[in-house]
């Protein structure tokens, strides 16, 4: 996956596949790209190349509401909790 913004690469070549049934985390220190890439696989942003696949379906031109409803979401981390 690689996503710019103009001139600035924020995704460079990101890839990994999670496991059916799996809880998937994504860590990394700050500006390093992770709520990019979510927001790619969540499909509110779109990628400069690479694809975003569920099982054998391509995702990658659909839209959030689809992506949600094969339950591909963001829950956003709450402070303190």
């Amino acid at each position: 996956m690689t996503v710019r913004f103009g001139g600035l690469t924020a995704v460079d070549g990101a890839g990994f596949t999670a496991p059916s049934g799996a809880v998937t985390g994504l860590v990394g220190p700050d500006g390093a790209g992770k709520t990019t890439l979510c927001d790619v696989i969540i499909g509110a942003r779109r990628p400069a190349a690479g694809t975003v696949h569920l099982g054998d379906a391509d995702l990658t031109g659909s839209a959030a509401r689809e992506r949600a409803r094969r339950g591909i979401v963001r829950a956003p981390q709450r402070p303190g909790g």
